[in-house]
């Protein structure tokens, strides 16, 4: 794992304490300004008057006192940062959100983009008094946190199968879980990242489909969401901890949004056709091909809908 620039974060720590910094302080090498959504005129890269950055003592201040909020104007992946930090810290109760991430990670090592200060990019670390084995589903666990959060701010999404969240088939939001045994059981290293107000440039560079809040109306701050999505995760784990993944299995299927269809497994660099019929009390993917049907745990898997093309 890489470092962060130290002169792109330098940079970015101008833009955040001026709304400026001028065009020769900003880095020769590496990304530029308006691959960041910033503004470059008249010798200055400026912050867009519509982007309003995090703001780390309001959020501080609405969270448990025992939690650890750190706040980075530039990583390359706060998952990233966590397993670095843990090191020394140890990583549970901590919080780690950052403004801009350049090589945030999902799943099958896709790269998560954003632009400076529009979209969330955070990673909690919590402990479980328990072993590897005993946490399965615990992403789609994180997913139906999401789906609470969102229904508040009237976002009407869905999950696919094993970390995304859907609007009509558009991505809005993803989940990269990453489990760590610790002397008294397992650090889950919780990774979400949320489109809140993508640029068509950003847009652009993801490979597939993809949506954000504002297009769908709602208009939560970003710190309020970090909040909402901090409280939701917490409540389903506390559950998750006294109960397992068993009162979440129902709830799992009825928001999958490839429930009972035809799709496409992908295993490493092998496809295959089948049909959802939702997921098992160990959080694997039930998929039946020609009448049978077989556990699917994840790992280097995706799922993805079976296109008209395809069914033919």
């Amino acid at each position: 794992m890489t470092t962060p620039e130290p002169a792109l974060t330098n940079a970015l720590l101008k833009v955040r304490e001026a709304g400026y910094v001028l065009s020769e302080d900003w880095p020769r090498h590496g990304v530029r300004a308006q691959e960041l959504g910033l503004h470059e005129d008249a010798g200055t890269v400026r912050l867009p008057p519509d982007v309003q950055l995090h703001d780390l003592h309001y959020i501080q201040n609405a969270l448990p006192q025992q939690l650890s909020v750190q706040l980075l104007d530039y990583t390359d992946s706060t998952n990233s940062e966590m397993m670095r930090r843990r090191t020394k810290s140890g990583g549970a109760d901590q919080l780690i959100l950052t403004e801009y991430q350049s090589a945030g990670r999902g799943r099958r090592g896709k790269v998560w983009l954003g632009d400076y200060g529009r979209n969330i990019a955070m990673t909690l670390g919590i402990e479980f008094p328990l072993n590897l084995n005993a946490l399965g589903g615990l992403s789609s666990v994180v997913g139906l946190a999401l789906l609470q959060a969102l229904e508040l701010e009237g976002v009407d999404a869905q999950l696919k199968w094993p970390n995304d969240v859907w609007v009509k088939e558009q991505k809005l939001a993803g989940i990269l879980v990453e489990l760590v045994p610790t002397k008294i059981g397992t650090l889950a290293i919780v990774g979400i990242g949320i489109n809140v107000d993508l640029t068509n440039v950003q847009a652009s560079k993801i490979d597939q489909s993809v949506t954000t809040l504002r297009r769908l109306g709602a208009l939560i701050s970003r710190d309020d969401l970090v909040l909402a999505v901090h409280a939701s995760v917490l409540k389903n784990f506390e559950v998750y901890s006294s109960e397992g993944f068993a009162p979440f299995l129902d709830a799992f299927n009825s928001a999958h949004c490839l429930q009972d269809r035809a799709a496409i497994l992908v295993l490493g660099t092998e496809s295959q056709q089948g049909i959802v019929r939702g997921i098992d009390i160990t959080g694997g993917l039930r998929f039946e091909q020609n009448g049978a049907t077989r556990i699917v745990t994840s790992g280097e898997v995706s799922l993805r809908p079976l296109t008209t093309e395809e069914r033919q």
